[in-house]
């Protein structure tokens, strides 16, 4: 098959985990980004954690000090393209999707899907039976995406962002 930069997939892709200390730039400016997109603005991501967010790498070391898959990136031809970050219940009946990013250039090829997928695996490896995940209202494009992986609305009490969950 000819070589085709438009390709859907990439030739080799993978999940590594994240290295809080050595992607610590890359984490920074994927969840910099994140908060963007979702609230308008990193200025919420700025006072959790930190002006320059020096406070988000120690966050994804706790996450991975949980279980090492629970924050990975999403690694096409040997660059970075998205990041999950995922968290679980004390009780571990429910996990969390903290964090779930695709760099923009490769949203709508599908590995937002690999992404859920991976998330959804683990945690339920972790014991978790349901997971749960937080979106902005004025975020469409990221309801319809988890509308489609199956994702449902759940009530939230006083809150301006919506509660999703999946059984695993």
């Amino acid at each position: 098959m000819p070589d085709d930069a438009g390709h859907k997939y990439a030739k080799t892709l993978a999940f590594r985990p994240a290295c809080p200390q050595g992607d610590a730039s890359l984490l920074i400016a994927f969840a910099r980004d994140l908060y963007c997109e979702s609230l308008g603005s990193d200025a919420e991501f700025r006072r959790d954690y930190g002006a320059y967010g020096e406070k988000f790498p120690l966050w994804i070391a706790a996450c991975i000090g949980a279980d090492p898959g629970f924050a990975v990136l999403l690694i096409e031809e040997g660059a970075a393209i998205g990041l999950t970050v995922l968290g679980i219940s004390r009780r571990k009946a429910l996990g969390h999707v903290h964090h779930f990013y695709i760099v923009p250039e490769r949203r709508g090829r599908g590995f937002g899907g690999l992404l859920d997928d991976y998330a959804r695996c683990t945690l339920g490896r972790a014991g978790a039976s349901r997971a749960r995940l937080n979106v902005t209202p004025g975020n469409a494009r990221a309801i319809r995406f988890y509308l489609a992986q199956g994702w449902q609305k759940t009530p939230r009490a006083a809150s301006r962002l919506i509660n999703m969950e999946v059984a695993l």
